[in-house]
């Protein structure tokens, strides 16, 4: 049985905000919101929702509802597994369609962040043509927990960060010369040394997402490098072909992710695609570049039908300001 590859077809984050129970439930549906209007499909075609927790910070399943109730599953995951959870979901074909929520963290501003992602499989973006141009493949993903070393007398940070890329890399058929662009979250100078001294040839280091939050679990970041690989980042032409994610948690664990465009093309400039039509014209708005509050119409836009919402809908009461003017973007999903 052909194994199916795990795709990233949208993705939507939020701002940092002071964690409380009510701006989390706020922050995941907007989150959820902006990955299915950068998708363009709304949310009765997803099958599964990955909904991850980190400590003591959980995102409550039940602010889903204000997408309507059309009998899709919640799991709860730590927030390291949340995409590989979701992508093993694709890839063993249980789902077609994953809404991942995944948290993220900026410890010194003591500030979180949600982000939302669709993973879909081979089918549904050969069914939903228009999302090959902007989905991105995990082609690679693995995680390491600390490894000890008696001879150190402590974590081994390079062994550890060496067998999380290595499986990685195993996994997306390639080799450390392949990258072309890498990012290292939650890491000390040394650790970054540390991390590039695996690499034959250094590959150049991303500049992460150009917004004030800064997160340390690598959810915000793997946004940045989603950005980068469809040119709506508008950075220095990179021609990256691949490009990997290491995090470091406080833990000595380490987790390592490898990602390609799906048509196999390098990354595009911005100048190739600055006049497309794609989740910016759905969405409003560039999100590589700023950040904006979602519309009462984009949550409308984005739920499932409407004889599955819930009359005490939870969108009723998030004082979610109307979008007027042009609706034909929406119009479109």
């Amino acid at each position: 049985m052909r194994v199916s590859q795990a795709h990233i077809a949208g993705i939507g984050v939020t701002g940092g905000s002071k964690h409380t129970r009510t701006r989390i439930d706020k922050l995941a549906i907007s989150a959820a919101t902006k990955a299915l209007l950068d998708a363009g499909v709304t949310y009765g075609c997803v099958d599964l929702t990955v909904a991850s927790f980190l400590d003591e910070t959980r995102i409550p399943p039940k602010c889903l509802d204000a997408f309507g109730k059309h009998g899709a599953p919640v799991c709860q995951v730590d927030n390291t597994l949340g995409l590989f959870t979701a992508a093993q979901a694709v890839k063993s074909k249980q789902s077609e369609c994953v809404l991942l929520l995944s948290i993220d963290t900026d410890e010194q501003r003591s500030e979180l962040s949600i982000v939302g992602m669709i993973l879909v499989s081979d089918l549904f973006l050969t069914s939903h043509a228009y999302l090959k141009d902007g989905a991105v493949t995990v082609s690679g993903y693995s995680s390491t927990s600390s490894i000890y070393s008696q001879s150190l007398g402590g974590p081994d940070f390079p062994r550890t960060i060496r067998t999380a890329v290595n499986a990685a890399l195993r996994q997306a058929r390639i080799e450390q010369r392949d990258i072309q662009v890498l990012e290292i979250r939650n890491s000390s100078d040394s650790n970054t040394k540390q991390a590039l001294e695996q690499f034959e040839v250094a590959p150049r280091i991303s500049e992460g997402v150009k917004h004030t939050f800064t997160g340390t679990t690598g959810s915000y970041g793997l946004c940045g490098l989603v950005w980068q690989l469809r040119g709506w980042a508008n950075d220095p032409p990179s021609k990256a072909l691949n490009c990997l994610q290491i995090t470091l948690s406080l833990d000595g664990s380490a987790n390592a992710i490898v990602l390609c465009r799906a048509d196999g093309r390098s990354a595009l400039t911005w100048e190739e695609i600055r006049n497309v039509r794609d989740g910016r014209e759905r969405l409003g708005y560039n999100p590589a570049v700023q950040t904006n509050e979602i519309t009462r119409e984009d949550l409308i836009n984005v739920s499932t039908k409407r004889h599955f919402v819930p009359l005490d809908n939870h969108g009723d009461t998030l004082e979610l300001s109307v979008k007027g003017g042009d609706r034909a973007a929406l119009a479109r999903l």
